[in-house]
């Protein structure tokens, strides 16, 4: 009987996962979801692709070199690719679609490979090692066997590194600590939240004048006199950008003109969030949802 690696990759990751508080989805497509105390959703799912042997391929083990695999390869048989994907997000956020691929447009915008979150990791943590691990995992298409050893890889070389990682930022104090340098879409929203705006707005208002002053060094050493009419437009137009962004955030502060807009909305997400959790099978109070 024909085995999908979906069902492989459910199968080989469920115990490790679990046992760390994760609930694997009744979703369509297969995703291991855990909820914070904090309200941060933390997801691993996959994606995998045909291997393409002509040419250089575009990811590949490091066990096995280009030529040593083309020579041990089947001839015969088609070869596959995966990567793991990781994501986290905000309870009072819109959701990542967990019917679809975690590389889809609109999933992206909270689930990346995890060559991206390794590379995000290396220029945000302190003292950050880069794990010695794969980037993706070949295996022999329609192979159970094959699947999964390039399973056990990856759990042995990549999921303790992304357990270590939730384990430690799992509350919204955590992610604001990393001061928005993860590139993760929330960080404004933690920053309301956990009413942090005058403190950010004052960092932001730091690290401006100092790209600014870089800007303005670039533009106005430009010797072309075509460039001078552009120069004060770029420069106005960076002014505008940052003043609207501090006052998009001092609007959301207590008091400020869209202050109960944005919780409103943002409870009124949660609420649609928890219902959708509900369907994919979890529930507050089970363990994994507080």
């Amino acid at each position: 009987m024909k085995v999908s690696f979906a069902s492989q990759f459910k199968k080989s990751l469920s115990e490790l996962l679990i046992s760390n508080g994760f609930s694997l989805l009744k979703s369509r497509y297969p995703y291991f979801v855990r909820i914070t105390d904090d309200g941060i959703i933390q997801s691993i799912s996959f994606e995998k692709k045909k291997y393409a042997f002509n040419g250089q391929p575009i990811l590949h083990s490091k066990d096995l070199d280009c030529l040593g695999f083309e020579e041990k390869r089947d001839p015969n048989a088609d070869y596959e690719e995966f990567m793991l994907w990781i994501g986290w997000s905000l309870i009072t956020q819109p959701m990542t679609d967990y019917n679809t691929k975690p590389n889809t447009l609109d999933n992206q915008t909270w689930m990346m490979p995890y060559i991206d979150f390794v590379h995000r990791c290396s220029l945000s943590l302190d003292g950050f090692v880069k794990p010695d691990t794969n980037i993706s995992y070949l295996y022999k298409k329609d192979d159970p066997a094959e699947m999964t050893n390039a399973l056990q890889a990856a759990i042995r070389e990549q999921l303790p590194f992304i357990i270590h990682f939730f384990d430690r930022y799992a509350t919204t104090d955590d992610l604001y600590q990393l001061k928005g340098h993860m590139r993760f879409g929330f960080y404004e929203d933690i920053v309301i939240l956990k009413q942090k705006v005058d403190e950010y707005a004052e960092e932001r208002r730091t690290a401006f004048s100092k790209e600014y002053e870089e800007l303005v060094s670039v533009l106005e050493n430009n010797n072309n006199p075509m460039m001078r009419h552009l120069a004060e437009r770029k420069k106005k137009e960076a002014l505008e950008k940052q003043n609207r962004s501090i006052q998009w955030l001092l609007d959301r502060k207590i008091g400020g003109a869209a202050y109960e807009e944005y919780m409103n909305n943002a409870n009124a997400r949660k609420a649609e969030n928890i219902r959708l959790l509900a369907e994919f099978g979890i529930r507050q109070g089970d363990g994994s949802f507080v």
